[in-house]
This record gives C-alpha cells, sequence and structure tokens, in this order.
C-alpha cells in the first residue's frame, strides 16, 4: 500500500522496519469515562475521526469529547482514506479500503477491552528533558525558508511521563510525550516504521513490563537532529534518538511515586547519628477527578481567490499534470496530483460560496492536577510553550496531532513577509497548504487564537476544580 509522509516518496511499501500500534488507555473516576489512544499512523481526518470516536464513546458509555485520538505523525505508515493519493492500480485501493475497514471494527473493540481490564490505580507525573530535535526553518542569505537547520529557533525539548500504577505501586502503564517529526526513516525506506518512537517504546516497555502510550506534543517546526533520513535503512539513527528518548522517559519514571510518600526526618544507630527519610504509604489519596472540556474553534483563512482566478489555477496544474513525461517519478506524479486536487478543491470552495473559516475542535482535558490539551494540527513548538507557561494549572501537557490533524498551524513570524502567495510552491511543508487541501492559508494570528483558546478552556477547568 501506499505509504504517507513523503510525496517524493518513490513505490510503495515492500516490507517491515517494525510493528504498528494502536495503544488504549482508559481511565475512569467515578462514573466519568475518558479513553487515549495512541497510534502509529502519520494522522487520519475527517469525517473518520468523527466515526472512531463517536463508536469508542458508544462502546465505552461516554460522549466522544472524552476520546484523545493522538498520532505518532510517523511518516513510514499506511495513507489511510483514499483522498491522500491517487493509486497506480485497483489492488492498491483494495487493500487499503480493507485495511481502513478493519479500524471501525478493530480500534473501538481495543477501547473495550482496556475498559474490562481497568483495575484501582493511581497516577503521577513528571518532567525530563530529551535534546532529539532541532528547528528545521532555516534561513537563507535572500530571506527565504528551507527545510534545514535553525539552532537559533524555538524547540520544547520537555518530555511529559505520567505514570499510572496499581495499588501495590507496580506499573500498569506509562504515558510519555515529546514534540518532534517522525522522519528518521526518510523517503527512501520502503518499511513499515514507528520510526524513532518504536525503539524508545521497547526501551521503555522492556524494564517496566506495561504497555506505554507515545503522544507527539509539537513537532510542526522540529526535526530530529539527525535529520531526515535519507537511505534505504536509517534504522541507525532511528534506534539512537529513540534510545535517548527512552532513557529519559525511564530516568524520569523511577523518579515518581504513586503509593508512598517521603516522612519525617528520623534516625538511625545508637552511637551515631545517621538522618534519614522513610517512605511510608499514603494515607490521604490525592485528587484524581476527570474533567473535560472540547470547543469549536473558528480559524479564519486569507482571501480567496476570485472564480474565474481559481479556474485558471485549476487549468494550470491540470496542464502542468499533463505535461509531465512519461517517465516521470512517483514524486512527480504525487507532487502534481496533490496540486490538482487541491485546485479542484480550491473551486469547489469558491462556488459553495462558504466563509473561509476552517473549524477545529480543541480538547481540554483534568485528570487530578494533571491537564492535557489536544489540537488537531501540525502546531509549532512554540504555541505549547506558551499554553504551558501560561496555564493556571500545574503539569500541563499541550498535544499536537489529535483528534485528525488539519493543517500547519504556525506561529505569526513564520508566515512570509511579502504575504503567503497562493501561487507559490514553497520549500517548506508548513507553507504548502495545498498538502492538506486547504483552499488557501490561514492568517498570521490562528496560531494565537489557538493558544488563547487552550487558555480559556484550561480556567474553565480550574473554576470548576475550585468549586
Amino acid at each position: 500500500m501506499p505509504m504517507l509522509g513523503y510525496a517524493a516518496r518513490e513505490g510503495v511499501a515492500e516490507g517491515k522496519d517494525g510493528e504498528l500500534y494502536c495503544t488504549a488507555l482508559v481511565l475512569a473516576e467515578g462514573n466519568t469515562r475518558f479513553a487515549i489512544l495512541s497510534f502509529d499512523l502519520a494522522f487520519i481526518l475527517e469525517p473518520f475521526v468523527s466515526i472512531l470516536r463517536d463508536e469508542i464513546a458508544r462502546r465505552l458509555e461516554t460522549s466522544a469529547s472524552h476520546v484523545l485520538l493522538n498520532f505518532s505523525h510517523t511518516h513510514c505508515a499506511p495513507a489511510l482514506q483514499s483522498s491522500q493519493y491517487d493509486f497506480d492500480d485497483e489492488s492498491q485501493e483494495k487493500l487499503l479500503r480493507g485495511y481502513a475497514a478493519g479500524f471501525e471494527v478493530q480500534i473501538p473493540a481495543l477501547a473495550a477491552q482496556a475498559a474490562q481490564q481497568m483495575v484501582p490505580a493511581r497516577i503521577g507525573t513528571g518532567v525530563g528533558e530529551a535534546h532529539i530535535g532541532i528547528n528545521r526553518r532555516e534561513a537563507q542569505p535572500d530571506g527565504s525558508i528551507y527545510l534545514g537547520e535553525n539552532p537559533s529557533g524555538p524547540v520544547d525539548h520537555e518530555v511529559r511521563v505520567i505514570r499510572i500504577d496499581d495499588l501495590k505501586g507496580e506499573p500498569v502503564a506509562v504515558i510519555f510525550s515529546h514534540g518532534c517529526h517522525t522522519v528518521t526513516m526518510g523517503p527512501k525506506s520502503l518499511r513499515w516504521s514507528a520510526d524513532y518512537i518504536g525503539a524508545a517504546r521497547e526501551l521503555v516497555e522492556g524494564n517496566l513490563g506495561c504497555p506505554s502510550l507515545f503522544l507527539q506534543a509539537n513537532a510542526g517546526d522540529v526535526n530530529p537532529i539527525a535529520g531526515i533520513g535519507s537511505n534505504p535503512d536509517d534504522s541507525d539513527a532511528k534506534t539512537r534518538i529513540g534510545l535517548t528518548l527512552g532513557a529519559e522517559v525511564l530516568k524520569v519514571h523511577s523518579t515518581l511515586f504513586t503509593n508512598t510518600v517521603r516522612s519525617q526526618r528520623t534516625y538511625i544507630g545508637s552511637l551515631a547519628k545517621i538522618p534519614f527519610y522513610p517512605r511510608i504509604p499514603v494515607e490521604r489519596e490525592l485528587d484524581q477527578t476527570i474533567d473535560v472540556q472540547e470547543e469549536l474553534l473558528r480559524l479564519p483563512m486569507q482571501e480567496l481567490p476570485s472564480l474565474e482566478e481559481a479556474e485558471k489555477i485549476l487549468q494550470e496544474c491540470e496542464s502542468l499534470l499533463t505535461s509531465l513525461p512519461n517517465d516521470a517519478t512517483r514524486g512527480q506524479l504525487n507532487v502534481a496530483r496533490r496540486y490538482k486536487h487541491w485546485a479542484s478543491e480550491l473551486v469547489k470552495f469558491v462556488k459553495s460560496g462558504k466563509e473561509p473559516v476552517l473549524e477545529i475542535p480543541i480538547q481540554a482535558i483534568r485528570i487530578g492536577d494533571i491537564v492535557i490539551v489536544a489540537v488537531p494540527g501540525e502546531t509549532f513548538s512554540l504555541l505549547g510553550m506558551q499554553v504551558k507557561q501560561r496555564s493556571p494549572l500545574p503539569n500541563t501537557l499541550f498535544l499536537g496531532y489529535s483528534n485528525g490533524c488539519l493543517c500547519y498551524i504556525p506561529t505569526r513570524d513564520a508566515f512570509p513577509k511579502e504575504g503567503w502567495s497562493i501561487h507559490a510552491r514553497y520549500a517548506v511543508p508548513d507553507l504548502i497548504f495545498q498538502a492538506y487541501l486547504v483552499p488557501v492559508a490561514l492568517r498570521p494570528h490562528c496560531g494565537e487564537l489557538v493558544v488563547e483558546k487552550s487558555l480559556d478552556l484550561l480556567q474553565q477547568l480550574q473554576m470548576r476544580r475550585q468549586q
């Protein structure tokens, strides 16, 4: 089947670097249930996102707002929806349709199975750092931006670890989160791969003996320090990056205690006083209330072209596709086809007369003193850092790539100074809104709208907590 992630990739998957997983965790407090599912996929789009969330919610007897789907964004996973590719033969589409159809049955069943296996538990959290990423928006002498390395650009190095234990303090599950593109396995790789997440997960689960869930944070402008893989097999870089992340997860996990607390200072020894602080069982259970708030946010797009201009753009894209030589590479075909599909959507949108606005759900979850904000887009690292810094609640985790993925959501300074041209072919993917079939680019302040809406939802959770 076709692999999603690199337009320039030649060929379809021919093998497997490692397993691709979906892992489900269900948390319950009183009559409230919340499900988190992490996927080794680049993303899935609407309406498939809502179909899965609704069915999972039905199986768990909760609401869709109480279901979080997060995607690792690995570029070596299947393209689950046919709208993302033109197929070279019918057998590819048949394989993909069968694979996608299985999701509608297997994923809700997985969540139901997790619910059946729930045990009394406690939760704790901590943070560390992993310097595995680098800002990838490199400026050229002429001021243009390329996909490279920008050592002075913002990167969120935080690794958030959430430990979930049984009442004896033994791990039941662990959540770990970080923001970095999963692209160590590059476009020449034709094997399914969870990328560096797979190596991190194997290290974590091999040592803790419990399932783990990776939640992708803010990776929109961050690549791994090893860069995008350039060889058919970049598993060495994948493993090195993954072990670095996994080791930090284990380090933070080992500092968290859920069943004991540090007691008062006491002494041992009959001659010399040797002070120590014994750990004693917890006497008072901490707040582990689950509370969820989800609201739609309207993101304004830039001005639409006239219908005449949109139809002209479509004609140009069609001409570029038909003018490709017979020996055009699959990558050239992929790009030309994608622009044609985008131009078709642009014409359709202009004809519809709809307001140039995109709506996305922003989800905020509180689990005790841990809060998670989830956004369906490739958010830039600085946006998540701002939410965490300004959050009214401790232990705030900000996620992109959640409950779908509408498009890139950059910061204001990432927009071209001369304005975002609908006719330009930019050299960095975060400026190519056409890749997501979005009619035109978002307006520069959309990232700020995401930050403010996130903080508003967190404030609502904080107010209910205080009541």
